[in-house]
């Protein structure tokens, strides 16, 4: 069975382009669509990862600080990786998580000392929302950075309580009060420095209500840590 799922996999063509897929380097891309992947190498404020020419904290963060403290990520929010993370959460396809996953270890393959988390959370996701798509995507990637890094992965260390609607379109003071208390946790974060793993920061309001629900539990700091960053226009 092993033998015959390593030759489907083998065989099977580019997702994005269809055209033979580099199976030497990914199961699933060719090497063209792997260069077109939108890496994030500009500056960007270290705390919630928008660009500026300096690197260091931006005015919005000096003015009204996000609950989180630091944002790890490795891509912008752009084409071809908008088309491969729409493939992996909404038609279950996992393998597109773990090459995406697998990338952004390549450009951290390990965490400065300062960045040491104690234990990480995915981002949670309402029951509601689970059985819909069938797993949570936030999740997948959470297992992914618990083996690569081995620190401790809490399955259920928040959970979201309200099922809020979909945030597409919505500005950051919308998506900060359709969230309000949709978050909760009964663990003790006391004196814990917590990553929290999800595939996109948009405005980072879901980001900023979960760091707040972690840190009214005594979490001492909260790391997002997020495939690709949504950049303004």
């Amino acid at each position: 069975m092993r033998k015959l799922q390593s030759w489907l996999e083998s065989t099977l063509p580019c997702a994005l382009c269809h055209a033979p897929a580099d199976h030497r380097r990914d199961s699933i891309l060719c090497s063209h669509c792997v260069a077109l992947l939108p890496w994030y190498d500009s500056p960007r404020c270290p705390q919630c990862a928008l660009p500026n020419a300096s690197g260091a904290l931006c005015g919005i963060c000096l003015q009204h600080a996000p609950a989180f403290d630091h944002t790890w990520t490795a891509f912008r929010y752009a084409y071809p990786l908008d088309r491969l993370l729409h493939q992996f959460k909404y038609h279950q396809q996992l393998s597109l998580g773990h090459l995406l996953a697998n990338r952004l270890f390549d450009r951290l393959p390990t965490l400065p000392a300062l960045a040491q988390p104690d234990v990480m959370i995915a981002m949670p996701m309402h029951p509601n929302r689970v059985k819909e798509r069938g797993f949570n995507h936030a999740l997948e990637l959470a297992k992914q950075a618990h083996h690569h890094w081995q620190v401790t992965l809490e399955m259920e260390g928040c959970t979201r309580i309200v099922d809020t609607p979909a945030q597409a379109g919505m500005d950051m003071k919308t998506r900060t009060r359709s969230l309000r208390s949709a978050f909760a946790t009964n663990a003790q974060w006391h004196g814990k420095h917590v990553m929290v793993v999800d595939d996109v920061m948009t405005t980072g309001a879901s980001m900023h209500a979960v760091a707040k629900v972690l840190k009214r539990a005594g979490a001492t700091r909260v790391t997002a840590l997020v495939l690709a960053r949504t950049l303004k226009s």
